[in-house]
């Protein structure tokens, strides 16, 4: 059985341009990767083929509070099959293949948390997003080539549809290049994301109690889909990924979009005008950047992030534009000390703020970060 933990501390200042935006200065968890605890084991059956099982916890190493909203193995429980001719076969509550496409292709690893704001509220699950009463399977990789299908069940009596989550994808990583692709849809249930865990509280276009909801149990709710690649030309990897985000049950508009200049802040995910909010039909998301190895030990990422949105009821069109980079030093294989400074505006929409910050009384919001993180 093995033991994996990842800790990441964060001392965090918040910037604006002055106009009562207000500064922050905190400690917090997971700026460069979410911290987590879990266990992982593995039984040789013969023949190429293994039985495994994977049990992981999130939480918050600055005030030790559970994450994935208090699930005691929010971020993983599986058990399952895997073998080199066999593939992946997974059972119980994981990510999906989006998570795979955004992990290779996306800023989300080197920036985590620090993103998931400019990519519609997390909507297009960039930051890994969970599914329950999941089966996953992956294929074995022929020639760099592997592929993917996940199905989530609801779980309701007497409707297959209501609650269901699906997914698929592909993807092809052999040399310096990659590409690949992922899918993935939600059904609505009888409670705001049964079965998966994607984009805010309210779930938005998932939420049964969202007023802008027309939908009916066992409709579609929310599909999102990831495109990305990248090029390694050895001491610099190119990377980029195209996102899109669709809430198709969201049908009212929430009037006249009001003047961002003098109204500022606004609930990410429940209120109008905001990234995966109320009446946020669609998204588009451009994450493109370069990881840079200056030393050894030293690595240099710079990413530009762009969203783009659709609100229902007004002919004004929101955006958010994030620059960002950061430096990466390692200790060793085990220790990193980091630092990651940004600054994200919005245009005709709320600014979400970045990372746990929430938005102030300012279009913009800008940050310096540092940290340490230990894996073992």
């Amino acid at each position: 059985m093995s033991v994996n933990q990842g800790q990441d501390h964060t001392f965090k200042v918040a910037t604006g341009n002055g106009r009562d935006t207000g500064n922050q200065a905190a400690v917090n968890s997971g700026g460069l990767q979410a911290s987590r605890i879990g266990f992982r084991g593995k039984e040789d059956l013969g023949g190429g083929l293994n039985a495994e099982f994977g049990l992981e916890n999130g939480f918050s190493v600055d005030n030790g509070a559970a994450l994935q909203g208090g699930a005691l193995f929010g971020r993983r429980s599986i058990v399952g099959l895997s073998g080199t001719q066999f593939g992946t076969l997974h059972l119980g509550r994981r990510k999906d293949f989006t998570d795979e496409i955004a992990g290779a292709y996306s800023s989300i690893t080197p920036y985590s948390g620090f993103i998931t704001a400019v990519h519609a509220n997390n909507m297009d699950r960039i930051g890994g997003n969970r599914a329950n009463n999941m089966i996953y399977y992956s294929t074995p990789t022929w020639g760099g080539f592997r592929a993917n299908v996940s199905y989530g069940f609801g779980e309701a009596a007497g409707s297959i549809a209501t609650g269901q989550s699906l997914g698929y994808g592909a993807n092809y990583d052999l040399g310096p290049f990659g590409i690949g692709f992922g899918y993935w849809q939600s059904k609505l249930g009888t409670t705001a994301n049964p079965t998966s865990d994607q984009g805010a509280g309210s779930g938005a276009g998932c939420s049964t109690t969202l007023a802008s909801n027309a939908g009916k149990a066992g409709q579609t709710c929310i599909k999102t889909w990831i495109l990305g690649s990248h090029y390694d030309f050895g001491k610099v990897n190119l990377r980029g990924t195209y996102s899109q985000v669709r809430q198709p049950l969201l049908v009212s508009g929430s009037g006249a979009a009001p003047n961002f200049n003098t109204a500022f802040s606004a609930t990410t995910g429940t209120a109008a005008f905001t990234a995966g909010g109320s009446n946020n039909s669609k998204a588009q998301i451009l994450d493109v950047g370069a990881d840079i190895e200056l030393t050894s030990a030293l690595t240099l990422t710079t990413s530009f992030i762009q969203s783009r949105y659709d609100f229902i009821g007004s002919v004004n069109k929101g955006k958010l534009t994030m620059y960002i980079a950061g430096l990466q030093y390692y200790l060793s294989k085990r220790t990193t000390l980091y630092t990651t400074a940004g600054t994200q505006g919005a245009s005709g929409m709320y600014n979400p703020g970045v990372g746990t910050g929430a938005p102030g009384a300012d279009n913009r919001t800008s940050f310096v970060a540092a940290g340490i993180r230990h894996t073992f």
